[in-house]
């Protein structure tokens, strides 16, 4: 006897029978084949954008993401982002395969799933979906990522707080939230008669209280890139981002406050090691003491820092301190107050 095939709706993905009859979409034919076609399109649309501003634009592949999750359930998600994200880098390489890019787009198609598959879809779903592939995946999961494969791959420095991107993600959420939200309310109808879908989006209107949820969280996203980048700031070393001038000047500074303090001893140099700037307050510096000879190069030495100064075999490490620096009016270094460790 036939199976019918259930038809139910769920108010969260946390039972049973959710993942039962996600599961179950693996032996719908008539869903593969759907599958396969979203594949398809998300391979072609994947470089395909609306222009927003310049170098801004929105791609429209996960509008298709989107509705296919919705359609497919979390189950098909996962294996039709896997073979979108290996298609997409045959077909349409940018640059060289890393395979941990396709947790990227796993993770998307999983949210957007565990969002809307069989669910009475409203605004409010749509919102926080997207939301969470713009915060959590677009920012915080991709930024370890990508700072694996410029080390392993490119061989270079990648900063996990790259501000542009951060910006981008949340600038445009908002936008394609309510876009997202249009998008679906066209297209789930033709789903529902096409007997994809068993709820036809006549709850996504937009309200004051989604319209509030927009501006809620998109405040929370920037409250909390706003208390990284002060937190990341303050704790960050910024010594190497120091241009060489200020590198004599803080390493001039530290080595004539120190010996005018009786701290230094003929001949010893401060090297600066690292740097504690604060957004409010003053600067910390960690330095290395280090006994000069003939024939070590002022000029030279007096522009180190410290990973230089140790390749200098002129120079040998005598000890190590810290001091504030503290700014006059006229942004000279003052009042420097040099301990020795």
């Amino acid at each position: 006897m036939k199976q019918t095939k259930s038809t139910a709706l769920y108010a969260t993905p946390f039972s049973k029978a959710y993942w039962r009859d996600a599961a179950a979409e693996l032996r719908d034919t008539r869903m593969l084949v759907f599958a396969a076609l979203m594949i398809a399109l998300r391979v072609a649309l994947k470089s395909l954008g609306i222009p927003i501003a310049a170098d801004l634009k929105i791609n429209v592949a996960f509008f298709i993401n989107a509705f296919g999750a919705m359609t497919f359930g979390p189950v098909v998600a996962i294996l039709a982002a896997a073979v979108s994200d290996t298609l997409g880098c045959i077909l349409f390489p940018t640059g060289a395969y890393f395979f941990p890019f396709i947790f990227i787009e796993i993770a998307g198609s999983l949210i957007f799933a565990l969002f809307l598959y069989r669910a009475k879809v409203t605004a409010t779903r749509v919102i926080l979906s997207r939301f969470c592939i713009d915060f959590f995946v677009n920012i915080v999961m991709n930024a370890p990522i990508m700072w694996v494969y410029y080390k392993m791959v490119l061989g270079k420095s990648y900063t996990l707080f790259q501000l542009p991107r951060i910006i981008k993600n949340l600038a445009l959420f908002p936008l394609e939230a309510v876009l997202l939200i249009l998008f679906l309310t066209a297209m789930m109808p033709l789903g529902r008669r096409m007997g994809l879908l068993y709820d036809q989006g006549e709850h996504l209107k937009m309200k004051k209280r989604q319209v509030a949820l927009l501006v809620v969280l998109f405040a929370v996203g920037v409250g909390c890139v706003a208390g990284y980048f002060v937190y990341n700031f303050n704790t960050k070393n910024h010594a190497s981002s120091l241009s060489s001038e200020e590198v004599y000047a803080i390493n001039s500074a530290v080595t004539d406050a120190a010996g005018a303090q009786g701290l230094l001893q003929e001949g010893q140099i401060a090297v600066v090691n690292k740097v504690y700037k604060k957004l409010k307050g003053d600067t910390t510096v960690e330095f290395n003491v280090y006994n000069t000879t003939a024939d070590t190069d002022a000029s030279a030495a007096s522009r180190y820092l410290a990973k230089n100064a140790k390749e200098d075999e002129s120079l040998t490490e005598a000890g190590s301190g810290t001091v504030t620096l503290v700014l006059d009016d006229t942004a000279n270094l003052t009042g420097l107050d040099v301990k020795l460790e």
